[in-house]
């Protein structure tokens, strides 16, 4: 009778992380999925669940190592799962009190890919989309717009910058049918290029309605805002009204073309008494 808290205590903390070996998409790019794992109880039994992570490589993106650019900009998806639910089981190690933890383990199933169901007496097929494929489909982040425009930026006034908030679409086709998919921006974190981040759901205004700015405090050379916007996606069949929610969201990553921090300096002169004569 001393055993079942303790196997649901042990369900209730297990979590592990890792990532699979690299494989290609479509494009022969290699890319490593990151996935998550846990479990957790429920009435009268344990439920596994997880979310996989994935850079999704995009065409003409640049090489390894160079910083993602407005053009080009990194896309990530992150895929939440939730898998099957398993009755309590008596986890027992050679008659010991520690639970084998090969027998929990074994109560988790790991999630399988979706299957494409099949309307009854063998009709159209339900077609669906994951948030990775989505992800294949979005050409570019909301956009990083700062004023002032030029390569300089002065340390005494506000740095402003905003993005565009509209939401984008794009289409696709799967099993012969045409996918219209939504991208909406939700969220908006800036890396100022200072060690300083500042993340809001506010997309920002251009000057004199500017709601996000930013001060900086010293000067420095090649500094670059780098944008992170967070998208949730939804889709719908050619032909159908109702929009169907995506799983998961999708981050686009972009930095701005580089700029210089720099203080303006007053030097008082004699030149105007000079052109006086004095």
């Amino acid at each position: 009778m001393m055993r079942k808290p303790f196997i649901t205590l042990l369900l209730t903390m297990f979590f592990i992380s890792f990532s699979p070996p690299a494989y290609g998409d479509d494009s022969g790019s290699p890319s490593t999925p990151h996935w998550q794992i846990g479990a957790r109880n429920v009435d009268g039994g344990s439920q596994a669940y997880g979310e996989v992570t994935e850079t999704i490589p995009q065409e003409g993106a640049p090489t390894s190592g160079e910083p993602p650019s407005q053009e080009h900009p990194t896309v990530t998806a992150s895929d939440p799962s939730m898998w099957d639910e398993h009755p309590h089981q008596k986890c027992v190690s050679d008659g010991g009190q520690i639970p084998d933890m090969n027998c929990i383990v074994n109560m988790i199933s790991r999630p399988t890919q979706p299957q494409e169901p099949t309307t009854a007496g063998g009709g159209p097929r339900v077609v669906t989309i994951t948030t990775r494929e989505a992800a294949t489909l979005i050409a570019a982040g909301s956009g990083i717009t700062r004023q002032p425009p030029g390569p300089q930026v002065i340390i005494s006034k506000a740095f402003i910058v905003y993005t565009d908030p509209t939401p984008r679409y794009q289409t696709t086709t799967i099993l012969g049918t045409t996918i219209e998919v939504e991208f909406t921006p939700t969220s908006y974190t800036w890396n100022w290029g200072d060690a300083t981040t500042t993340t809001t759901t506010d997309p920002g205004h251009p000057y004199p309605h500017h709601t996000v700015t930013h001060h900086y405090q010293h000067t420095a050379t090649g500094v670059t805002t780098t944008l992170t916007t967070t998208w949730t996606t939804r889709y719908r069949p050619q032909g159908e009204a109702t929009w169907r929610t995506i799983d998961g969201t999708i981050t686009t990553t972009e930095t701005s073309t580089p700029y210089d921090l720099v203080r303006i300096i007053t030097y008082l002169t004699d030149d105007a008494e000079e052109a006086q004569g004095h």
